[in-house]
């Protein structure tokens, strides 16, 4: 199997090759390791217990030394920002989350890795009561779908006085009154980013403003999903001055840019590079630590650099001219070890990367792969464990998807699945190519599969392309540059299979609870499973019992949807790939990091070590 996979990669992406007309990459998404009962992190070296349940953290490095201010964070992203402010293009959230807007609740940093260690949160937020304050400075649940946000005071708008949306906005304080507009502005925007991702979200929200500091928010309409597109979680709600939206929402200029976060937007070049300064007027103070009480940012500037090519990314990593590698950007096993050879004083953090999957449509008769049998077919035609064992060297989970194990409330092991579906994760030609007989494709189809142009889509697209060949199937590879794809993907409507980790989730906190990846048209929804609402009955009926104890009983909203995940699985909805353990790697001399990814968990408190960045170069 071994020399199989190595022969099949090979001829396979010199295929891909000669199709792909431009360059780029996409990135595959991750989750920690620490989430687990009892197993162990590796961090920097070291393996320490996790702790004993979800969500708890060891410590992580040494003891810290005091944070400094100054340096310049060198930040790389595989490709140029598509929309700067919110209406700039249909269907796209703003892209400088945590740099420059900010979402109205955050998380309990006093109580994260750099304060108690109750959390960890290299995998995201990791249970509801780690969700802490940010523009709201706190929250109360008045009932499902109804929260009463008390809004931050002494929080100032970015202030650059060479751009004309800056000096609309003048640094003036934000309000409730920022607040709410922005919410209602999402709402009553066709083609916004909270229209395109959850519909009957946004467009059932009301507002009612009680003072200049204090909102209601109701959501009666998918309120499961609030807290994932509207407050906190991984959704395209932010903030911006109310005349900044009326004046500047649909502009696609970089100076035209204002919001509350940390850093404020001084230069771009196209393409190349683009420049951040810290917002001196910045609202937030350090909680915890030998910083406790100073004024954050610590890091003085930002080099955001614009790098679609890995190897050259791999290469300024390697020279220490980038601190830490960009958004989900994981490497292998071989790839670490690699990395080690020339630079054994890296710091990481173990993760799991989301495993990559094949879908069609299950929502039209006329593509094959809407037959349950033809999804059963193609899920025993792929030799999972061997992928596992000789592709991955046994760093691999064969069950990721929907319900990564880290998140025990939701997650069915494959033991107790029954053995018809244990079956899927095993490898079973002969039954794979019966099952297309009784699906009336004995001699199998043609289908076009398309896909981000990066090494981890063509490794799946060549492994897949592959083992369903064995039943008929022939895959005619699109490989499509990233920037693109992601225009694609976001216009929810993909006619053709696609191959991407992006469909499916992993069951992290939140997003479990949307049930967008199965459910209703949601961008994630890229199997069109329950879309329209309804055609799906047993989803739709775990989404209503779900909406009845989200926010009130998350212990019985987890019992329904470990349970819609299990029939999600049995369902094949999607076809999924083993996933694979991966290694974020840092700079030791990038302090106050712990391995988290998302920017809003980690960037205004972090600080350079110049010091020892010197010692390590020189």
């Amino acid at each position: 199997m071994t020399k199989k996979l190595v022969w099949l990669l090979a001829s396979c992406l010199m295929v891909i090759s000669l199709l792909i007309v431009s360059c780029g990459e996409k990135d595959t998404g991750g989750t920690v390791t620490t989430q687990d009962k009892g197993q162990t992190v590796t961090v920097g070296g070291g393996e320490e217990d996790a702790g004993t349940g979800p969500g708890t953290a060891s410590t992580v490095g040494e003891e810290q030394n005091r944070p400094k201010y100054g340096g310049k964070l060198t930040y790389p992203s595989i490709a140029a920002p598509a929309a700067w402010n919110p209406g700039a293009v249909t269907g796209a959230s703003a892209e400088q989350g945590s740099i420059v807007i900010e979402q109205i609740l955050g998380r309990n940093w006093e109580e994260g890795e750099a304060g108690t260690g109750k959390y960890n949160f290299v995998g995201g937020v990791p249970e509801w009561s780690a969700v802490g304050g940010n523009l709201a400075e706190s929250f109360e649940i008045l009932g499902i779908g109804e929260w009463l946000l008390h809004i931050r005071q002494g929080v100032y708008f970015g202030y650059n006085p060479k751009f004309e949306a800056s000096k609309l906005v003048g640094g003036r304080e934000m309000t409730a009154e920022d607040v709410a507009y922005s919410i209602e502005w999402m709402r009553d925007t066709p083609g916004s980013a909270g229209i395109v991702s959850e519909p009957s979200l946004f467009k059932n929200a009301t507002i009612e403003r009680i003072d200049n500091w204090t909102i209601k928010l109701n959501t009666p309409e998918a309120p499961t999903t609030g807290y994932l597109w509207m407050l906190g979680g991984g959704g395209v709600q932010y903030v911006w001055a109310k005349e900044h939206l009326e004046n500047y929402a649909k502009s696609n200029e970089w100076y035209d840019t204002v919001g509350t976060g940390p850093y404020i937007t001084d230069d771009y070049v196209t393409d190349v590079a683009i420049k951040y300064i810290k917002n001196d007027n910045y609202w937030d103070v350090n909680p915890v630590g030998l910083g406790q009480g100073d004024q954050l940012p610590y890091i003085e500037s930002i080099n955001y650099q614009i790098i679609p090519d890995k190897s050259t990314r791999m290469a300024a990593f390697r020279t220490g001219k980038l601190d830490r590698l960009g958004f989900r950007e994981d490497l292998n096993a071989e790839e670490y070890e690699q990395l080690l050879k020339t630079n054994p004083e890296v710091e990481h953090a173990v993760v799991i990367v989301d495993p990559m999957k094949i879908n069609g449509r299950v929502d039209m008769p006329e593509d094959p792969y809407s037959n349950l049998k033809v999804r059963q077919a193609m899920m025993l035609a792929i030799d999972h464990p061997s992928i596992v064992n000789d592709f991955y060297n046994g760093n691999a989970e064969l069950l990721d998807s929907p319900a990564r194990k880290w998140y025990p409330s939701i997650y069915t092991p494959l033991e107790e699945f029954s053995p018809e579906v244990q079956e899927y994760y095993g490898y079973n030609l002969e039954k794979a190519k019966q099952l297309m007989a009784e699906a009336g494709y004995p001699g199998g189809f043609k289908k076009t599969v398309y896909f981000a142009n990066s090494p981890a889509s063509e490794e799946a697209s060549a492994i897949l392309k592959e083992y369903l060949a064995k039943i008929g199937i022939e895959l005619e590879l699109q490989p499509v540059e990233f920037g693109i794809w992601r225009g694609m993907f976001w216009g929810g409507d993909i006619q053709e299979w696609i191959i991407d980790s992006w469909p499916g989730g992993n069951g992290a906190l939140f997003v479990r609870y949307s049930m967008g990846y199965f459910r209703g048209p949601n961008v994630f929804n890229t199997a069109h499973v329950n879309n329209p609402v309804g055609s799906e009955p047993v989803i739709e009926d775990y989404y209503q019992q779900q909406s009845k104890y989200v926010m009130v009983d998350y212990a019985k909203a987890d019992e329904v949807t470990k349970a819609a995940y299990k029939y999600c699985v049995e369902q094949a909805f999607l076809v999924p790939m083993p996933a694979p353990y991966g290694y974020r790697v840092w700079q030791p001399w990038l302090k106050n990091f712990y391995g988290s990814d998302d920017l809003k968990f980690w960037l205004r408190w972090a600080w350079i070590d110049e010091d020892l960045k010197a010692e390590i170069l020189k």
